[in-house]
């Protein structure tokens, strides 16, 4: 059998013409998946919260926060919370979180979480040291105790000092780190958070906090170093 004239010219370019295909194809996926490596998010945020009985607190707290330099919503979401007194020094926490989570198609996901903390006071005048160590576990979805479905849960440590010698108003810095656990690889580092900013509490309305700071991650080749404003309400009764 003869060869075919026009398969024969036409083999070489349509190779390079597919080699080309490829490589754009590969450069636009890739460019839908770019790592945002600095940005600037806000953190706005209301609580309120209910004391019953002597040593038991119950709260909720609503939550929205913006990325893209504030220009877009990142995520809202809803918690509940409950905590223990032990004594003066220490108590515990625990606390149920759902979220609506923008996708990179903007979409949203339904994402839900609880958490476990336990939290030391102290005071060395005329600063105060808290120290809170928290368990949490999230999900895509309501089905946070299958084990069969993906999963992220991290082990938070937080240390913050508050200067408490201000009739209304109390500076502080704080520090927290993030380790991630998840099915697909071990445990690691994942980022820290630093903050410093001020408590107002005006008085029976309640208090404000603001701060700003950044988070950054860790053991990463291109860590991301985000930028952060927060400004939160609490009411207490």
């Amino acid at each position: 059998m003869k060869d075919n004239p026009y398969i024969k010219a036409a083999g070489p370019g349509s190779r390079i013409g597919v080699s080309l295909l490829l490589i754009l194809l590969t450069n636009l996926l890739g460019a839908q998946d770019l790592k945002v490596v600095r940005d600037l998010h806000l953190w706005t945020g209301a609580t309120i919260e209910k004391k019953v009985g002597k040593d038991w607190v119950l709260s909720l707290e609503e939550e929205i926060r913006f990325k893209h330099n504030i220009s877009e919503i990142n995520n809202y979401h809803t918690g509940l919370g409950l905590r223990y007194r032990i004594n003066k020094n220490f108590a515990l926490e625990g606390g149920y979180r759902y979220t609506r989570d923008k996708k990179s198609d903007r979409s949203f996901e339904n994402l839900t979480r609880y958490h476990l903390d336990l939290r030391y006071a102290g005071r060395m005048n005329p600063v105060s040291i808290t120290y809170r160590l928290r368990y949490q576990k999230e999900v895509e979805g309501f089905r946070l105790m299958d084990q069969r479905i993906d999963y992220e849960k991290y082990v938070r440590q937080r240390i913050r000092i508050r200067y408490e010698n201000f009739a209304r108003v109390e500076p502080f810095v704080s520090l927290e780190i993030f380790q991630l656990f998840r099915p697909d690889y071990n445990a690691r580092f994942y980022y820290f958070c630093l903050l410093g900013g001020i408590k107002y509490e005006p008085g029976k309305l309640g208090s404000l906090g603001f701060a700003y700071g950044f988070y950054h991650e860790i053991e990463e080749l291109e860590p991301a170093m985000n930028f952060l404003f927060k400004v939160n309400y609490t009411y207490r009764f």
